[in-house]
């Protein structure tokens, strides 16, 4: 158990800035037991708009419980600011690891780790009803002892509806502050027609997080986001890119937008093409690796497989009981609480101060 106090934790150092600018993120230390957390502070003032998401994203993280699904430990209001305490993922996102470390892609077998553990995830909680519907390496995180974990369960949404299970959801989710969401939604999803969507619509999710995770870039990110919905509908989808599927280097960039329907995600400066290019035509992902992905992006949702079955997959075949994530990214750096970051320990000092103030907004 962990206090609701904010006199118990030692905030460490700053992570990172999330939520479009109304949470920070830090690493702190929860002294009644020597351990390090992660804290979520949102800014109330910021939040007021999202204050129920954030209300919906405890209250689903209370209830669910399974190993790859980021646990809630505790939350608080002290001052004007909401805290909500994590287990700290020492690795942070596979966002974060593939933008400082791996830009070409992760390796392949730390590809069928994650996923594996993705989908499990996944699996509990179309179990439990639930629909992810945010599916995206920044909302996967990875903890030292290479334990993967689901995040964002502020965008789920549950099939059940006065005690009766919706066999389809029809609405969106929650736009995050600049849309970027849309990149993993299923062309079922983003039509918004009588049909609706159901938990498939994550498995279309988890075969853009392949291509995200093996290719290192976000398919569609060049994309004008009507552009985007009109190549899904059609049924174009990203690809794996490796001497099989990536264009011969006579190709321009236009060429190479034009053979794969959407841009390819590797950006459109040039030096960056070439570099990435010459990457991904040395290199050879497996034709597992490659049918899981497809499977997982089939334009008809009746087509892609579940959760369940694609865990049967001979893609995760590979995987052994000694594979060790840490081991297989082992250039990426752990995140350190610094006891010496100044600005926690200023931040620490100016909230001591406060008195908590007594409200009634946030009610778990």
């Amino acid at each position: 158990m962990f206090n609701p106090d904010f006199n118990d934790y030692q905030l460490t150092s700053i992570i990172t800035e999330c939520c479009g600018g109304v949470a920070v993120v830090y690493s702190a230390l929860y002294k009644p037991s020597n351990q390090n957390v992660a804290i979520k502070r949102y800014f109330v003032d910021k939040t007021k708009e999202n204050a129920s998401l954030i209300q919906q994203d405890i209250l689903t993280r209370k209830e669910l419980q399974h190993a790859n699904i980021l646990p809630y430990l505790t939350s608080f209001v002290h001052g004007r600011e909401l805290y909500v305490v994590s287990p700290l993922m020492t690795f942070g996102s596979c966002r974060d690891i593939l933008d400082r470390y791996f830009h070409e892609g992760l390796p392949e077998l730390a590809c069928a780790i994650v996923l594996r553990d993705v989908l499990q995830a996944l699996q509990y909680l179309h179990k439990q009803l639930y629909i992810h519907r945010s599916v995206r390496a920044s909302h996967v995180l990875v903890g030292a002892n290479g334990g993967v974990r689901l995040s964002g369960l502020r965008s789920a949404a549950s099939l059940l509806l006065r005690g009766r299970r919706q066999r389809h959801l029809h609405q969106l989710p929650p736009p995050d502050h600049d849309n970027t969401n849309l990149m993993w939604l299923s062309p079922e999803l983003l039509e918004q027609n009588l049909k609706g969507y159901d938990e498939k619509s994550d498995i279309y999710s988890v075969g853009v997080l392949c291509c995200e995770l093996g290719n290192g870039a976000v398919p569609f990110a060049e994309v004008p986001s009507t552009l985007m919905l009109t190549e899904k509908v059609r049924g174009s989808r990203p690809q794996l890119l490796d001497c099989s599927t990536f264009p011969e280097p006579c190709l321009d960039d236009t060429e190479m937008k034009s053979m794969y329907n959407t841009d390819s995600g590797v950006g459109d400066s040039a030096d960056a093409v070439c570099r990435l290019r010459a990457l991904y035509a040395a290199r050879k992902l497996s034709d597992s690796f490659h049918q899981l992905s497809d499977l997982a992006l089939q334009r008809d949702p009746d087509k892609r497989p579940s959760a369940t079955q694609l865990l049967n997959h001979p893609f995760f075949k590979q995987i052994r009981k000694t594979d060790y994530l840490p081991g297989l990214i082992g250039r990426v750096k752990p995140i350190k609480p610094d006891p010496n970051d100044m600005s926690a320990l200023l931040l620490q000092e100016k909230l001591s101060e406060m008195e908590i103030e007594k409200t009634t907004e946030w009610d778990f």
